[in-house]
């Protein structure tokens, strides 16, 4: 056969495989496109079309061989290279399925979840799995004019977009106060494809807001809508159903949810929501009694900071009275509330785990979980959620829960992949890359460590109040190396100077651990002999403790610095020891003979701790007082004084102070009489509050603040602390 012949009979049959493999394409296409309606249709898993779509494209080479020797393969004359690429086709076909979706939910986009009503009626609900949600950022709503009297509805546009919005398990929203477009996609484009955000005007008490839902990964506008009208609240609903009927699935069987006005899950008072917006929950309920979001909210902030036990079991109570007004999950919220208050542990973690079946890597939910597991030191249970929510739900908050329960299982190379995986995502990320920090460090690889930390140093110079504690970690480790012995003597429990807050450090495997009270578990760094530090640059809190010993040689107590980006916050907390654990039990339950006995005990065993010393003031004072003195000499306090309110309930006294106009919270907290004019604090150890008497009437409130350095009492000469009897 002549070489011009031969050309034309392969041209002709490569012709053929081209018009063999468009049908191919076609054939292929159309069949997704009919397997994706079904799936829609019956809520089963997308990740079956991109299955087939990589099987499709992953045969073509074999399909390629096929086509062009099909006359010969079909008489079922395979040569030696065919027998080999086909199988091997498949083989690296089927891997590579394997690694990409070998850990995907393949079955149904839906769920169904029993509960049981207050009223204990079993029900059922239809959910959308949460890894079948569409997940967005929504960041600030920008005003077009400034104005600082209504600033506030520019991150208030869309917190409450974002509560109106968490009704929807469709959906999957986060929030966050991001104005500049850069940081925007660079959070947004980690784990989402979409976030919204947008501008507003007000002009003759009209408002106008634009929402804009933009690509994560180059901020350009997808879809848009204008509202206009005089009710900014009814704006918000719109804007959600905006958002929904663009994000949300089309299928008419998908699963749907009830949508409560934001008015009905919040407040109709835009002064309450102001308040709300800027956190100032105390002064939201003020204008709006009925608030239950302000409660809920403020008596998680409250139990999250240990700040009053007493008024802990208040918000906690009010969120559950007016429960009815939030959407059925909030209610759930403000329940569990009421048990964690309440210390009833075993109903809030049942109560959680039932809904996590319907939001799985929910950060307050699983917050939950980890103060009750922290508690009772269930590591495996604690890093276990950690890394459930990660598997469910790449997010930010999950990403920093997975690395400290990578810390905590000393899974140090997991969790530096975890890291290298996002930084392949976003190769120019300044700041994602400062997570191997702690790990590096903790696994003893000093080198690398110094390495990170002169990056960060040179990239952020202005993290140099962040940064400085790593510092003191790299220069100490460089010669120390970490042994059991170095960390045993920081174990043991201590009770804040400040509050009702204590930390718990033991070691597990070959890593220190702290638990604070009602937050969380983390790994700590050696930094000295008697100095350890925690935290890492890109959550911007870091923090350095220094231990103090005694004569003996033994920690009484630890000094603390925490650092953020503008400052630093220094607290004190005493070593709290088994006589002292009895004697303020005996105290709690006024057994007031042997708690004299045990106070004075636990004295002598920690003579620093000058608080114990009050205590003892104090049952000494009242064991010479009968009941109907006692209780005149309260009733004389009773009142306010500018800011300032004391009360009597249950025979015990009272005190309530105003929230500052800077935001600060005064929890309410119990007074114990020392002194005919005098009163410990039970919960703010370094306060004491005293009373100025006028022809045998209260004229005034002062404070005496303890001064550590010089261990003494002082009173007060600040203005601020005097306040005269109204």
């Amino acid at each position: 056969m002549s070489e011009k012949s031969t050309s034309k009979k392969r041209q002709k049959k490569w012709l053929q495989v081209l018009q063999f493999f468009a049908a191919y394409l076609v054939a292929a296409w159309t069949f997704l496109q009919f397997v994706d309606w079904i799936l829609n249709r019956y809520q089963i898993s997308p990740y079956w079309v991109d299955i087939l779509l990589w099987f499709f494209v992953g045969i073509i080479p074999s399909l390629v061989i096929y086509l062009y020797h099909r006359e010969r393969i079909n008489s079922k004359i395979l040569r030696l290279r065919e027998k080999i690429i086909f199988p091997l086709n498949l083989v690296l076909i089927t891997v590579g399925l394997y690694f990409g979706f070998g850990t995907a939910d393949l079955g149904s986009t839906t769920k169904s979840v029993n509960y049981t009503t207050e009223a204990g009626e079993q029900r059922s609900a239809l959910i959308t799995k949460e890894e079948f949600r569409t997940g967005f950022y929504i960041y600030d709503f920008k005003s077009k004019v400034a104005d600082s009297t209504t600033t506030w509805l520019e991150f208030g546009i869309s917190m409450l977009l974002h509560e109106d919005l968490l009704q929807n398990k469709n959906l999957s929203p986060e929030v966050a106060g991001i104005r500049n477009t850069t940081e925007k996609v660079k959070q947004a484009s980690y784990f989402h494809d979409f976030y919204v955000d947008g501008e507003y005007e007000i002009i003759n008490n009209e408002y106008t807001i634009t929402t804009y839902i933009r690509n994560a990964k180059n901020a350009k506008i997808k879809a848009q809508e204008k509202v206009t009208g005089k009710d900014v609240l009814s704006l918000i609903d719109n804007i959600s159903r905006f958002v929904i009927r663009t994000l949300d699935s089309k299928e008419f069987n998908n699963p749907n949810y009830l949508d409560l006005n934001i008015k009905e899950i919040t407040s109709s008072n835009l002064k309450a929501l102001e308040h709300f917006r800027n956190r100032q929950y105390e002064n939201a309920v003020k204008e709006d009694s009925t608030f239950a979001l302000a409660y809920l909210y403020g008596g998680k902030r409250n139990l999250n900071f240990n700040l009053s036990k007493f008024e802990d079991r208040v918000l906690a109570d009010k969120a559950f009275r007016y429960r009815y007004k939030l959407p059925l999950q909030k209610q759930g919220e403000a329940l569990i509330l009421k048990y964690l208050a309440y210390d009833e542990f075993d109903k809030a973690e049942e109560l959680v785990k039932l809904q996590l079946e319907v939001d799985p890597s929910d950060e307050n939910y699983n917050g939950v979980l980890n103060k009750i597991y922290g508690k009772t030191k269930n590591l495996e249970a604690y890093t276990q959620l950690a890394f459930d929510a990660w598997e469910y739900k790449k997010s930010q908050n999950n990403g920093y829960n997975l690395l400290d329960a990578s810390l905590i299982r000393e899974d140090y190379d997991y969790i530096l992949k975890q890291i290298n995986a996002l930084l392949l995502v976003q190769p120019n990320d300044d700041v994602l890359f400062s997570l191997k920090l702690l790990p590096q460090l903790l696994q003893g690889d000093i080198n690398s460590a110094t390495k990170t930390q002169e990056k960060i140093k040179l990239l952020h110079p202005n993290w140099q109040n962040l940064t400085k504690v790593h510092d003191l970690a790299i220069a100490y480790l460089k010669d120390n190396p970490v042994t059991k012995k170095a960390l045993k003597k920081f174990e043991g429990v201590y009770r804040s100077n400040d509050n009702e807050q204590t930390q718990t450090f033991w070691i597990n495997k070959n890593t220190l651990l702290r638990y604070v009270s009602n937050q969380g578990i983390g790994p700590l760094v050696l930094a000295g002999d008697y100095e350890i530090i925690a935290g890492h640059t890109l959550t911007g809190r870091t923090w350095n403790t220094e231990f103090l010993k005694n004569d003996l040689g033994q920690i009484y107590a630890f000094r603390q610095e925490q650092n953020d980006l503008k400052g630093s916050l220094i607290t004190w907390y005493w070593k709290i020891n088994k006589s002292i654990l009895k004697a303020e039990s005996l105290l709690e339950n006024r057994q007031l003979d042997s708690a004299k006995v045990v106070y004075e005990e636990a004295i002598k065993l920690n003579p620093s701790h000058y608080y114990l010393k009050d205590a003892l003031a104090h049952i000494v004072y009242v064991k010479d007082l009968d009941s109907i003195t006692l209780a005149n000499q309260l009733k004389e306090v009773v009142g306010t004084y500018g800011p300032r309110k004391f009360w009597v309930e249950a025979g015990k006294l009272f005190y309530k102070r105003e929230m500052a106009e800077n935001g600060q919270v005064f929890p309410t907290i119990e007074l114990l009489p020392i002194a005919e004019d005098r009163y410990m604090n039970r919960t703010n150890l370094k306060y004491q509050y005293a009373f100025n008497y006028a022809n045998g009437m209260v004229i005034d409130s002062y404070v005496y603040v303890y001064n550590l350095e010089n261990q003494k009492w002082e009173k007060s000469e600040l203005a601020v602390n005097t306040w005269r009897k109204d």
